[in-house]
C-alpha cells in the first residue's frame, strides 16, 4: 500500500473520515496504490458473512477481489459520483483533474466493483450524485462515457 505524501486522513462530511489533499496535486499524479490479499468471490462472500468489521475490497479480475488490510489510510478514501481520482490499473488511483489543498480525495466505487449485490446509499452531495451506487453501475452508459477506460480491469472486460 502506498499513499501520496500530500494526502492525510481528516474528518469528512461524506462518511466520518476521508482522505484530503494537504498540497496541490496535479492531474495524472499517482495518489494511491492498493495492496492486500487476493480472494475468490466465494472467499469474499465468506468474509462478508463472518467478519464483525468492515471488509474493504475491490474487484481486480474475474472471480478475484483484493481485500485491503484493515486500518490503512488508503481505505479511508470515500466515494463520490464526481470523483477527482480514477483507475489506471487494478490497484492504482491517479488524479482525474487538479486537486486543490484541502479538497477531499475521492473515487467512484462503481468503477471498482462487479459484485452484483453490492449497493450503498450515496452521500457525496455533488450535482452528479446518483443517490445509490451499485455493482451494476458499469452498465450505465453515462458512466461508461464519463470514465472511458478508467475502470478496474475486471470491469473493462465486461465493458468490452
Amino acid at each position: 500500500m502506498w499513499l501520496h505524501p500530500g494526502v492525510e486522513v481528516r474528518h469528512s462530511p461524506i462518511a466520518g473520515e476521508g482522505l484530503f489533499a494537504t498540497e496541490a496535486i496535479a492531474e495524472g499524479t499517482i495518489v494511491s496504490r492498493l495492496g492486500g490479499r487476493e480472494v475468490t468471490t466465494a472467499e469474499l462472500e465468506e468474509l462478508f458473512a463472518t467478519s464483525d468489521t468492515y471488509v474493504d475490497t475491490i474487484t481486480v479480475g474475474p472471480d478475484r477481489h483484493l481485500v485491503l488490510p484493515p486500518g490503512t489510510p488508503n481505505g479511508k478514501g470515500n466515494h463520490s459520483c464526481d470523483p477527482n481520482l480514477w483507475w489506471t490499473d487494478a490497484v492504482t488511483l491517479v488524479a482525474r483533474r487538479d486537486i486543490a489543498p484541502g479538497e477531499e480525495v475521492t473515487n467512484d466505487y462503481g468503477t471498482s466493483t462487479a459484485t452484483a449485490d453490492f449497493a450503498m446509499a450515496c452521500a457525496c452531495g455533488t450535482s452528479l450524485c446518483r443517490g445509490r451506487v451499485t455493482g451494476d453501475d458499469w452498465r450505465r452508459a453515462d458512466l461508461r462515457e464519463r470514465y472511458g477506460d478508467h475502470w478496474v480491469p475486471a470491469l473493462l472486460l465486461l465493458l468490452g
